[in-house]
């Protein structure tokens, strides 16, 4: 930069004043060059002696180091020795675990088994307090009935004696009957007492049958009560054989389980003594444990230590490889500024012999204007070298500042990693995979500068001149540049797609295209060998391109394995199918261009020429066709608003037409590369015959297509058709806007960088929370072995109840035992006294069925009785009424006149009698009917009442009968009551208020005295 500003500081001082102090100007740039060589040179002194202070304090710091490594190897064998310690006492303290584990089951079982003894026995209680209470219950009803039985028995007699006075009355009666004869009075009499004792004779045996029938099923209620307490009393034997069968069980096992208690008694002492053992070598564990950390943490740290000299050392080396490869340069640069500096001499010193020639002439004339044009001059190369030197300082500045700042980010990247865990760094993790997102971006822009770059460097033209290819390399460099554009073309489309996929793919996807980091890294290092190649000025056509074209085939082949179903951006991979195909045509029609000019003259009319020419039309037809594509495809801005889109056919036919029209290209490269050779060699001939063409054209296509090959021209129309043919396709589509964007944009899918990035920051998070799990399950821990102490205390305690609970137990068995036996002494005695009493109650039960028998009996003879009584009494009615009209007649014509009749004081003793017993069997009849009718209204249901209005709001206090509800079924009897009520109501209140005085005035004259 300084040589080419101090050449322009020359060329304008020398258009200016042709007489400048040219030594003055040389001086300067040699202070110039050596005050940036002593810069540099101080420099790299400052760097060399911070370099070396490093590694001697590094070097201090790994003395240490070993220093503390050979005292930690006597730490570590001791900790081996506590280790070996550690895990027999660990493995003493399994089997002492194992026992008491044991040991605490046995005893879990012997209690739960206690438990169920005393569930039982307390079932047992209850299930005897039941027993107890029906046999109560069957006593009580017992009592009940034979009470019963009394009193009915009781009753029996009474009627039976009030039978025998009726049979002793009516005997009587029959006897004055027939004896003195009887009037109609004493007949109705008679059928009337007759009837009264008939109704209570069957009042009495409704009674007596309601009395057996009630006996019946309380004997039938007894017995069943009997049989169910048979068949408990069974019941209750079994469970007792079962539980005493238990009982004995139990007893031996708690015998058992005593000396088992005993024995972990004395055992318990051992326990205790080995838990505080074994807390102390925890204790120690725990603090080896801390030790063997800190020792982890040392060595970890000697080792990165070491890792970082290491590094260090290499970035040390390779900074000085990188220095001197400057040094190299700054030299060869020296070497060209030396060079230009003897060539600028040269002319100068021609410029000096010129300026003395034409001062000679000009002297005189232009003496006043060198004065004046002199000073500013100088004042303006003064200007621009300190303008020149400014600028060269600041961007040194510039550029000191970017290197800190990269080595900022460097070490910013490098901490942290640091902190990031193993699995982000290791094989196929996260840190590949965001290698490779970074990748894919880096190889674009490479592959866009170095396109851009060989694009100046070569000057590609479209016309290629005869000169041009056979007097110069000017046509094979055009050739070479376009090949590598085409190229890089080709993996800038593909390192596309690939950015388009990876930002659409599964988090799996994007970490399993991570670990083919290796292979691509290696790829990627083609293209910057062909930037280092431009950076050092060697790249030229002589470079083989073999290794970019494998890196593009590379890229290819792992997008079609592992990428081929992911989204496709449209829109990018349009833009870079036709930035590929007019490059193609660029280099194919520049290689036309070359074969034409290396062809013989005169050969137009050969198979070769024409194919050219076909190849040629072909060549332009896609040309224009990919042109009006690239018009109608949209602009940077809105391609992210209006996005284009086709499906996976378009899609093929785009790759498939690039692969194609690339393949015409390289095949014609190989034959003008072989063109050119054969041309190299001949020297009579101005060109090549057509055969010796189609010779290499066989060649190339043999080589390009393989197997696929059917010939060289017929393949390279083929292929050419196929192109053409494409984009003639995709042209019209675009112009008639199939492809472009509907409105409907799809649904944006998360980054899987971003996904990966938040399962990270959850991981991190989760982490957290099982750290502090684990802190708190630690406390736990020892908060349970407080407890199991404890609990080793409340064991020994809990034993000693357990003995208390057993005598009580034992006591308690035996007690109920007692009680046991009392009982079945008492249910003994019960049955054999509700035998006794079924015994008697069966005797009384057919005592009462023969009275019952009896009593039918009597009552079927005086129903025969009263049969013939009545007709005996209907006789003697009629024979008395013949004779009283015959003494009415006869006492109507006489006056009355005969003895008066006295009765005597026996029949009158017995009619008193009679009407006493008459009286007293009306009573007893009301009674019974009472009871009857009392038993009747009671089984009734409840009569409803209406609410009878009170007030002024009823004039008369009654209510109507319609308020009676319907569902009364006697509603039509209660409305003739309610009638006849209301007339003797209406006849009794007019009886009351009109008193009826007897007329006597009609009465006859036999009436009267």
């Amino acid at each position: 930069v300084a040589a080419t500003f101090e050449m322009e500081s020359l060329g304008a001082g020398l258009s200016h004043s042709p007489q400048m102090n040219l030594s003055q100007l040389s001086l300067m740039s040699g202070s110039q060059s050596s005050i940036d060589e002593r810069l540099t040179n101080v420099q790299q002194q400052q760097e060399i002696e911070g370099l070396r202070v490093e590694v001697k304090d590094l070097n201090e710091k790994l003395e240490t180091l070993k220093i503390k490594r050979a005292e930690d190897k006597g730490k570590l064998k001791d900790f081996e020795k506590t280790k070996i310690q550690l895990q027999q006492l660990q493995e003493y303290k399994s089997k002492i675990q194992e026992t008491h584990a044991d040991l605490q089951r046995q005893l879990q079982a012997s209690k739960k088994e206690l438990s169920e003894l005393q569930q039982e026995f307390e079932q047992y209680k209850e299930e005897m307090a039941d027993v107890t209470e029906t046999v109560e219950m069957a006593t009580l009803d017992k009592e009940m009935a034979e009470e019963k039985a009394e009193s009915l028995q009781a009753e029996l007699d009474s009627m039976k004696e009030k039978v025998e006075e009726l049979t002793i009355d009516l005997e009587l009666l029959r006897n004055e009957i027939s004896a003195k004869g009887s009037d109609g009075v004493a007949a109705t009499f008679e059928m009337k007492q007759m009837e009264q004792q008939n109704e209570r004779m069957k009042d009495a045996l409704v009674k007596l049958r309601d009395m057996l029938n009630s006996e019946k099923q309380d004997r039938a209620r007894s017995d069943k009560q009997v049989e169910k307490l048979e068949g408990e009393l069974g019941l209750l034997k079994k469970d007792k054989e079962r539980m005493q069968v238990l009982l004995s069980q139990h007893e031996k096992e708690l015998i058992d389980l005593k000396e088992q208690v005993d024995a972990a008694l004395g055992a318990e002492e051992m326990v205790e003594q080995l838990t505080e053992r074994n807390l102390k070598l925890e204790d120690e564990m725990r603090e080896i444990i801390e030790e063997k950390n800190d020792l982890e943490a040392l060595n970890d740290m000697n080792e990165e230590l070491q890792e970082n000299a290491k590094t260090t050392e290499f970035e040390l080396r390779e900074e000085l490889d990188m220095k001197s490869i400057k040094l190299l340069e700054f030299q060869r640069k020296l070497d060209g500024t030396q060079e230009t500096f003897s060539e600028y001499d040269k002319t100068l010193n021609k410029f000096r012999e010129l300026v003395a020639n034409l001062q000679e002439q000009l002297r005189s004339k232009q003496q006043e204007s060198e004065t004046k044009v002199e000073t500013p001059t100088v004042e303006l190369m003064d200007f621009k070298t300190k303008f020149a030197e400014t600028k060269a300082y600041a961007k040194t500045i510039d550029m000191e500042l970017r290197k800190l700042e990269v080595q900022q980010a460097n070490a910013h990247i490098k901490m942290i990693i640091s902190f990031m865990p193993e699995a982000f760094m290791g094989r196929g993790g996260d840190h590949d995979a965001l290698s490779v997102s970074l990748m894919i971006p880096r190889i674009i822009n490479k592959a866009e500068l170095l396109a851009s770059q060989v694009k100046d460097k070569f000057d590609i033209t479209d016309k290629i001149e005869r000169d041009h290819v056979l007097k110069s390399q000017k046509a094979e460099q055009c050739s070479f540049g376009n090949h590598l554009i085409l190229l890089l073309n080709v993996l800038q489309g593909v390192m596309k797609q690939y950015e388009s996929a990876l930002n659409s793919c599964s988090t799996d996807l994007f970490l399993k295209i991570g670990t083919l980091v290796p292979e691509m890294t290696a790829h990627e290092k083609s293209v910057d060998y062909f930037i280092d190649l431009l950076r050092k000025d060697q790249l030229d056509e002589t470079v083989s391109l073999d290794l970019l074209e494998k890196s593009v085939n590379f890229f290819q082949q792992l997008y079609t394995v592992h990428l081929s179903h992911e989204r496709v951006d449209c829109t990018h991979m349009m833009t870079n199918g036709v930035r590929v195909v007019l490059t193609a045509c660029d280099a194919i029609s520049t290689e036309i261009a070359r074969l034409k000019i290396l062809l013989l003259p005169g050969q137009e009319q050969s198979n070769f020429s024409i194919l050219l020419k076909d190849l040629e039309t072909c060549n332009n037809d896609t040309r224009t066709c990919t042109r009006k594509i690239k018009r109608r495809l949209p602009q940077e801005g809105s391609a992210a608003a209006t996005p284009l889109k086709f499906g996976k056919e378009i899609q093929d036919l785009l790759t498939d037409a690039c692969k194609q029209i690339s393949a015409v290209a390289r095949c014609l490269k190989i034959v003008s590369a072989g063109a050119m050779q054969q041309a190299a060699v001949m020297t009579d001939r101005e060109g090549l015959l057509p055969k010796k063409m189609e010779e290499l054209s066989q060649q190339a296509t043999n080589e390009v297509y393989s197997k696929e090959n059917t010939g060289a021209s017929e393949s390279l129309r083929f292929s050419f058709g196929t192109v053409v043919g494409t984009m003639n396709k995709l042209a019209n589509a675009m112009e008639n806007g199939e492809y472009d964007f509907d409105g409907t944009h799809d649904k944006k899918k998360h980054a899987p960088v971003k996904l990966r990035a938040e399962a990270l920051k959850l991981q991190a998070s989760d982490i957290e929370v099982i750290k502090s799990k684990v802190d708190l399950k630690e406390e736990e821990v020892k908060e349970l072995k407080k407890q199991l102490k404890m609990k080793q205390e409340e064991l020994s305690e809990q034993q000693i109840r357990v003995s208390l609970v057993e005598k009580k137990l034992e006591n308690k068995n035996r007690e109920v035992e007692d009680d046991l036996a009392k009982l079945q002494r008492k249910l003994d005695d019960g049955a054999l006294q509700l035998k006794k009493k079924e015994k008697e109650f069966e005797e009384t039960y057919d005592a009462l069925q023969s009275d019952i028998d009896t009593l039918e009996q009597e009552k079927t003879e005086l129903k025969e009785r009263l049969r013939v009584l009545s007709k005996n009494t209907l006789l003697q009615n009629m024979s008395r009424q013949s004779s009283g009209q015959g003494a009415l007649i006869g006492g109507s014509t006489s006056p009355v006149s005969g003895p008066v009749i006295q009765e005597s004081q026996p029949l009158v003793q017995q009619v008193v009698a009679l009407r006493d017993a008459l009286h007293n069997n009306k009573q007893e009849l009301i009674r019974l009917k009472a009871e009857r009718m009392k038993k009747q209204m009671s089984s009734l249901l409840p009569l409803h009442v209406p609410k009878k209005p009170t007030g002024l709001a009823s004039t008369t206090g009654t209510v109507p009968i319609g308020d009676v509800p319907d569902d009364i079924t006697c509603k039509a009897d209660l409305n003739k009551l309610v009638k006849r009520t209301k007339d003797l109501l209406m006849e009794a209140n007019k009886m009351s208020a009109c008193p009826r005085v007897a007329d006597i005035s009609a009465r006859s004259q036999e009436h009267n005295p």
